[in-house]
């Protein structure tokens, strides 16, 4: 799917390539003019290398920086000539450039945290305030690069002072062998009542190239290892349960599920095993589709956590790229039945940009629906 969506990607910058070499760029100096094809000639021996079963990180993450940095403010450029504003398609050109180059060298170190305040139906009165702060996509193996930004998320998550820590999701990019250097830092993260953990797709090791000694489940199997030395409990289609006084609460974790092509390895009903009748539920499920095929209106868990979108690590105001793959990408959704989803967008980058859609640490404060 990934690559398909790269030819395709490639096919139309080639057009626009072409229709601004006959309108502008062919009528530059020399240099300039076959400077133009400095972009598509990169972008198409990145592709066909992709194509040729090699996989990897560094050639996904140039495909990525070439198309945001050359081909958006080029088809914006192409828009302008098209309507006979080639000046003006020149200065919007070079502004993008500009902002987006900040998305790579800022935007994904500005972490911010969010504070939000959920009113769920039937909370147990121990647990009124409760306070979960909530990482996601952390996507380790960016920050090889920024080492810091983990102790800056480690020290900003811990300054929240939570009751409970929850990690929805996708800890590495591509292998295992991305998180050990980074065991003593997120060691320690610390919550009163510890910390909970899933998987997400990139924790099943599929995207990159292997060892035959170490074939992904694995590398899984190695991260799951990992992250219980680190004190956090890595719920496998699994729940634990958390008590305050004489009140309760469970906390559900499954494995990846949701929108294909991704794995579908969850399990709600096993999740599910064992619980008395009436318990106040959270979900942690890494991709939020999960939650409108499988939990709204179909079970009576009350909040779900998810993360995955990223919100395409692009968001301008309440809008994103994203929202034309997922209904529910980012922030709070809710069913008429009182059911909430919250998705976190992200607290690591899979490639090192962000705009708008900021790396965040979300600290959700629970309340009773009567306490709003």
């Amino acid at each position: 799917m990934v690559l398909r969506i790269l030819i395709v990607t490639f096919i139309l910058s080639l057009l626009s390539d072409i229709y601004l070499w006959y309108s502008v760029a062919g009528y530059y100096p020399t240099p300039w003019r076959y400077a133009h094809w400095l972009a598509p000639a990169l972008l198409c021996s990145l592709v066909l290398l992709r194509a040729s079963g090699f996989s990897a990180s560094w050639v996904f993450v140039l495909i990525i920086c070439i198309f945001l940095v050359a081909y958006i403010p080029r088809w914006f450029h192409a828009a302008f000539v098209l309507v006979q504003l080639p000046r003006t398609g020149i200065v919007v050109r070079a502004g993008l450039v500009a902002v987006i180059l900040c998305g790579f060298i800022f935007g994904w170190r500005h972490l911010v945290v969010r504070p939000v305040s959920i009113a769920c139906r039937h909370l147990p009165a121990s647990f009124q305030g409760y306070r979960i702060v909530h990482i996601s996509d952390l996507h380790i193996g960016t920050y090889a690069a920024a080492p810091h930004m983990v102790d800056k998320i480690v020290e900003q998550v811990n300054a929240q002072c939570p009751d409970l820590i929850v990690f929805t999701g996708d800890i590495v990019n591509l292998s295992s062998d991305e998180l050990p250097r980074f065991l003593p830092t997120l060691s320690r993260l610390h919550a009163t009542d510890g910390i909970i953990s899933i998987l997400g797709n990139h924790d099943y090791c599929t995207y990159g190239a292997h060892d035959a000694r170490r074939p992904p489940h694995v590398q899984t199997r190695e991260l799951v290892a990992m992250q219980r030395q680190m004190g956090w409990q890595v719920l496998l289609n699994e729940h634990v349960v958390v008590r305050h006084r004489s009140d309760s609460i469970a906390i559900l974790g499954i494995e990846n599920g949701g929108k294909p092509p991704f794995p579908q390895r969850a399990d709600l009903p096993r999740a599910m095993e064992g619980l008395q009748a009436g318990a106040f539920k959270i979900l942690l499920s890494h991709d939020p589709s999960f939650w409108r095929q499988a939990v709204a209106g179909h079970t009576d868990i009350a909040l779900t956590l998810s993360g995955h979108t990223h919100a395409m690590q692009l968001r301008i105001g309440n809008h994103s790229p994203s929202a034309f793959i997922y209904p529910e990408w980012g922030g709070l959704y809710s069913h008429e039945g009182g059911q909430h989803l919250y998705v976190s967008t992200g607290t690591g980058s899979n490639v090192p940009f962000r705009l708008g859609a900021w790396p965040e640490i979300d600290v959700i404060t629970l309340t009773g629906a009567d306490a709003r």
